[in-house]
């Protein structure tokens, strides 16, 4: 909230500014949409590679002796060190073993001891499956959806301790993660002005107001509503600690960070390109209705002619008067063309001599017949 709310106020006040100062239109306005869309894209791209692993849970992702890491139907939270000790499962209360893992509590971490240090974190002694040793875990790169295998050396044959807690994460990718966050969301409020303005300007007068009630009823309908039920779903996939109690399964304790971080923008990066995909369409649409309309013009006024409409003052007769761009000839003329269409009158004056005077003496003319219009 503290990144997110400020980024998209200040990324829509520069939308709207940015339409008011270039003074665009329905389909620049969708053009600027687009763009933006497509930049916060590309920069959502950088968000999939700045964050943090997953903790090493034993008997999780990571077993209590050598061998491959655990997939969900083969976790167990149970050993060799801790089988006959009759650890309860549905009670978590993480401890930091000294081998540089969690374990689910201090029974399963087959502690014997407790007591508390002058801190006052409770510590624990004597735990068999907290051992000296090393994890080493190899890079994933080309190991997707494979067991990976996880070498557990021990390298001294005694009991190591805990402590309560969960063991600390040696991350330093928040900053970074925090500013890309910041403009993908500056960028992306950029482009809200614009879709209100394509809206207003898209449709006639007296429907702005049914318009924009549709629009922000497709806003709650189709995101806001059910973004929370399909993303929560999403999220559950990632989840490798259920709470469970009476055969029931509760919340989620612990999730696999890695596999959130790219189911998470994974989704909103689909969601995203099918966003990007509409504006892109309502631009072309726009586009291809402003060129339709100017062909049509075209068809209806030659190029011949370059007229300048002046409204008349009568608006019930539905009439117009235009005044023609002057032609010049050798011999001065006088003569009226009829009308374009129905309605419209044109009136084309030329005047001879050179195109200095043709000037001069138009202009002179429009003054003259300015008091009787």
């Amino acid at each position: 909230g503290v990144i997110i709310v400020p980024s998209a106020g200040v990324g829509i006040v520069l939308g709207g500014y940015i339409i008011k100062k270039l003074k665009l239109g329905a389909r620049e306005s969708a053009k600027l949409a687009m763009i933006c869309s497509g930049v916060s894209l590309l920069c959502f791209s950088t968000l999939f590679i700045v964050g943090c692993e997953s903790i090493n849970l034993g008997g999780i992702n990571i077993p209590y002796t050598t061998g491959p890491s655990l997939t969900m139907p083969h976790r167990n939270l149970t050993g060799s060190c801790n089988v006959n000790c009759g650890c309860k499962i549905h009670e978590y209360e993480p401890v930091c073993g000294s081998d540089g893992i969690t374990y689910f509590n201090p029974c399963l971490a087959g502690c014997v001891n407790s007591g508390n240090l002058s801190t006052g974190i409770r510590n624990y002694t004597e735990c068999t499956c907290v051992q000296s040793r090393q994890v080493i875990t190899p890079p994933t790169v080309g190991q997707r959806g494979q067991l990976r295998v996880v070498i557990v050396k021990t390298y001294l044959n005694e009991n190591g301790y805990a402590v309560s807690g969960k063991c600390k994460r040696t991350c330093n990718t928040l900053i970074p993660f925090l500013i890309f966050l910041f403009i993908v969301t500056f960028i992306t409020a950029c482009a809200q002005p614009s879709a209100i303005i394509v809206t207003l300007r898209s449709v006639e007068d007296d429907e702005r107001p049914f318009a924009l009630g549709m629009q922000f009823v497709l806003l709650r309908t189709l995101a806001y509503i059910p973004t929370p039920i399909y993303f929560g779903a999403v999220i559950d996939t990632t989840c490798m600690l259920w709470q469970q109690e009476c055969g029931v399964q509760g919340s989620c304790w612990e999730y696999n960070v890695t596999s959130f971080r790219f189911v998470y923008f994974g989704l909103a990066a689909g969601l995203k390109f099918v966003g990007f995909i509409f504006i892109f369409l309502a631009w072309y649409s726009i586009k291809y209705k402003e060129e339709e309309q100017q062909r049509q013009r075209w068809r209806e006024f030659p190029l011949s002619t370059v007229s300048e409409m002046v409204g008349h003052t009568n608006h019930a007769a539905n009439s117009a008067r235009t005044r023609s761009c002057p032609t010049f000839s050798t011999q001065g003329e006088f003569h009226e063309e009829p009308g374009l269409q129905k309605g419209i009158q044109a009136t084309a004056q030329t005047y001879p001599g050179p195109f200095p005077e043709a000037i001069s003496s138009s202009a002179y003319s429009g003054l003259e017949e300015s008091p009787t219009a």
